[in-house]
């Protein structure tokens, strides 16, 4: 010891110096709102309702849509002008039932804010705790992501979801939309053995009826206090408090499911509570198709680049499955697993355009109907006047891997970075093997 100070202090504070250093250097600032009108002329827009608009103008403000049209010479007193000729103009992609922001490096548990402890959570909110600081989420705006149904796993009912913009300075700053829905794992059942490439085969799962009774127990019991809350002044009970918009409709319930049986089991189960489930996950959609459209049960379809459920199944079954649905008149959407997967979305619509979906299909299941399904089709999902300015331009084919390269990305108007790490490592290592132009 010199000085009255430790060496080994001194080595610890300055490991902590250089570590703030780095993040600082490599944060990225957000978007602040937008100033100026704006205009984008001679676009080819991708509306995102099935429709595309040839050599298209959009204009907008303080975050909002005015215009949208084929007049290059709309709203001439727009400050800013881009042209865009020979660019492609997307809404931007809605990701749902995601764990981006919750979720940093999976082998670090550190980093992982998705499930609790305990099986009944409906009162824990994602909303509190969203990392906008992730360096996840860039990578996501770089593939034309730009809103997130940010979702809690774990438990029987894991808790409640939020929708944020892929962009803001805090979880205050990002949320669009909060505590939209209640989130609830529907019980196996059967056991399923082995791992994903040699599944080994399934047996019944002999406690499926007591997970079902108690999971019909709660939610009868929530309803109960929803009803008697105000009228016997009884005590606050966080759980069912945090259930009560599944009643006066300010809240969607979200229940994953996969199983035909199950989900039909799932739908029949909310309708004697008063509900309506959306289904997500949901892989045997296909077989129960009509049953889905006449009970108007809207669905959320896991990644379509995945094997099949089971082993005499056709093999492109996933990738038909949305062609399927669609046909039958089901309200669905896209969505990909996990949450730094999330840039690929776009890719994993694509994916079914060669199975019975036109592009514009595949685009609305990841943009209109996934705005649809959230209730939020009146703000965001499609380039129409008065909805929110959320859309990005890319040089080709966005939901083609070989074609999309973002250009340019608005959130609510404001122009949003499209930098991220990968890029940084690219232009980095470009420059090391003197490939660099």
């Amino acid at each position: 010891m010199k000085n009255g100070i430790s060496t080994i202090p001194k080595i610890f504070f300055t490991v902590i110096l250089f570590f703030l250093i780095a993040v600082i250097s490599n944060a990225q600032l957000p978007s602040f709102p937008q100033k100026n009108k704006s205009a984008i002329v001679h676009a080819r827009i991708h509306v995102g309702n099935g429709d595309i608009i040839e050599d298209g103008t959009v204009v907008f403000e303080k975050g909002k849509i005015l215009y949208v049209g084929t007049d290059a010479l709309a709203h001439p007193d727009a400050k800013d002008r881009l042209d865009a000729r020979g660019a492609e103009l997307y809404p931007g992609f809605i990701a749902l039932g995601t764990g981006v922001g919750l979720e940093e490096i999976s082998q670090v548990k550190a980093t992982l804010d998705i499930r609790e402890l305990g099986r009944y959570n409906p009162n824990l909110r994602t909303l509190i705790a969203y990392n906008t600081d992730s360096r996840v989420i860039p990578t996501l705006r770089s593939n034309g992501v730009l809103t997130a149904q940010v979702a809690p796993e774990g438990g029987v009912i894991s808790g409640q979801s939020s929708v944020f913009k892929m962009d803001g300075w805090n979880w205050e700053d990002a949320v669009l939309e909060a505590d939209e829905a209640i989130w609830l794992n529907w019980p196996q059942m059967q056991n399923q053995g082995g791992w994903w490439a040699e599944p080994e085969r399934s047996s019944p799962n002999d406690q499926y009826r007591a997970e079902l009774d108690g999971l019909v127990d709660y939610f009868r019991k929530a309803r109960a206090y929803h009803e008697g809350r105000e009228a016997e002044k009884l005590e606050i009970h966080l759980g069912y408090e945090a259930m009560k918009g599944l009643w006066t409709g300010k809240k969607k319930l979200f229940v994953r499911v996969g199983e035909a049986k199950a989900m039909m089991q799932c739908v029949q189960v909310c309708e004697s509570l008063g509900l309506k489930p959306v289904l997500f996950g949901a892989a045997d959609a296909w077989k129960i198709a009509d049953f889905l459209k006449e009970k108007s049960i809207p669905v959320v379809l896991q990644k379509t680049h995945s094997l099949p459920s089971r082993t005499d199944e056709d093999v492109w079954q996933t990738y038909k499955t949305p062609a399927i649905l669609k046909k039958a008149g089901v309200l669905f959407a896209i969505s990909q697993s996990g949450f730094w997967e999330q840039r690929n979305l776009a890719f994993q619509a694509g994916h079914t355009i060669g199975h019975g979906m036109s592009k514009e299909e595949a685009l609305q299941s990841i943009t209109l109907d996934a705005a649809r399904i959230l209730g939020l089709e009146n703000r965001m999902g499609s380039i129409e006047k008065g909805k929110d300015a959320t859309f990005f331009i890319s040089s080709g084919d966005a939901l083609d891997m070989r074609g999309q390269n973002l250009t340019k990305a608005y959130i609510l108007g404001a122009e949003t970075d499209l930098n991220d790490m990968h890029k940084q490592l690219y232009k980095k290592y470009q420059t090391k093997y003197g490939q660099s132009n």
